[in-house]
């Protein structure tokens, strides 16, 4: 093939001459001072001023001298109903995933009740209405209300600790081999060892209190992170790292601007994962270990064989846990995301 005028401003990427490396364009035209026509028949020129003064309401290719048709106002006024098709599509998915979630709670209490009718001992097995009324009479106490809060506030600061931990151990086993081949090992030998194990030593080392406890919630928050942000961290695209090192960056400038950035959602999912791992450990703490809370609520209730404030202390702390993961699921997507640009269902 002859060599064209028009081509001499376009090159190959790795053609050392001129100063344009991209396909070719009707601008290539103007620049070499061609007066190719246009599909319409007037001048490339001519059309490029054209669309450069624009007309609103046009497409291109339309028939006739012009370079475009006009958008009939129809066209337009389905553009806007097709929005609000959309917008009331995504309005009545919510009010249907509502009215699945409440018929769920309704199936849920009707079995509880059908349950307890059949055990025929509400001592043993409450109904949902002696549960109600015991839940109750604990939001009215303040004393025992406010085991809520100290079981909450046990659950925040471990589930922080436990995930800043976890970032940064699992940031060391992805990014440094050494590192990695030094404590992958242990951090998936500890990662089966259930928490409720070290309560007793925990109780030994730290004493019965705020310490042991923490501990036992930042132990099995820890461990999920850890394993997800590693995971992350060998998630990352290779053709990501391999542009930024063509264009000059740093080791340290691909970790903050590519690595980490991948690796956002699955931080994340195992952050999640760890608040629901912190709820069941502080519970199960506060039982062998603790004076206070939620889980020695539950535990102090058998003394009076108190099923029903046993069962509202359950309903409390499947309440908190619940709302607590709705929370941070919103304020994650709301606040990251823009690190979950192009994936689907996150």
């Amino acid at each position: 093939m002859g060599a064209v005028p028009a081509d001499g401003p376009v090159h190959h990427a790795r053609h050392l001459r001129g100063a344009h490396p991209r396909r070719p364009d009707r601008r290539d035209d103007l620049r070499t001072g061609r007066a190719a026509p246009d599909g319409d028949g007037q001048p490339a020129a001519a059309a490029a001023r054209t669309r450069r003064r624009g007309v609103r309401g046009t497409v291109p290719g339309g028939g006739g001298g012009g370079h475009g048709r006009e958008v009939p106002s129809t066209c337009r006024r389905r553009g806007g109903q097709v929005n609000r098709a959309g917008s009331g599509a995504a309005g009545r998915w919510r009010w249907q995933r509502l009215s699945l979630n409440v018929l769920a709670v309704l199936l849920a209490v009707l079995a509880w009740h059908g349950a307890a009718l059949w055990k025929d001992n509400l001592l043993i097995f409450p109904t949902p209405l002696t549960c109600l009324s015991a839940l109750g009479d604990v939001l009215s106490d303040a004393e025992r209300r406010d085991q809520l809060l100290i079981t909450l506030r046990r659950v925040v600061v471990g589930f922080a600790l436990g995930s800043a931990l976890g970032i940064a151990v699992g940031g060391l086993i992805g990014s440094v081999r050494a590192v990695a081949l030094t404590l992958e090992p242990v951090v998936h030998f500890l990662r089966s060892v259930t928490p409720v194990a070290w309560i007793v030593p925990a109780t030994i080392w730290l004493g019965v209190g705020e310490g042991s406890l923490r501990f036992i919630v930042v132990y099995a928050t820890v461990f999920p992170v850890a394993i997800n942000t590693l995971t992350g961290l060998t998630q990352v695209p290779v053709n990501k790292v391999r542009m930024a090192r063509t264009f000059g960056a740093s080791r340290l400038r691909i970790q903050l601007s590519i690595v980490l950035p991948s690796a956002v959602p699955y931080i994340v999912t195992g952050m999640r994962l760890s608040l629901g791992y912190a709820f069941m450990s502080v519970v199960a703490a506060e039982m062998v270990a603790g004076n206070d809370g939620i889980g020695f609520l539950i535990y102090d209730s058998r003394v009076f064989f108190d099923t029903a404030t046993m069962f509202a202390g359950i309903l409390l702390l499947g309440a908190a846990g619940l709302l607590a993961d709705r929370v941070f699921s919103v304020v994650i997507h709301r606040g990251l995301a823009r690190f979950y640009a192009g994936q689907v269902n996150t």
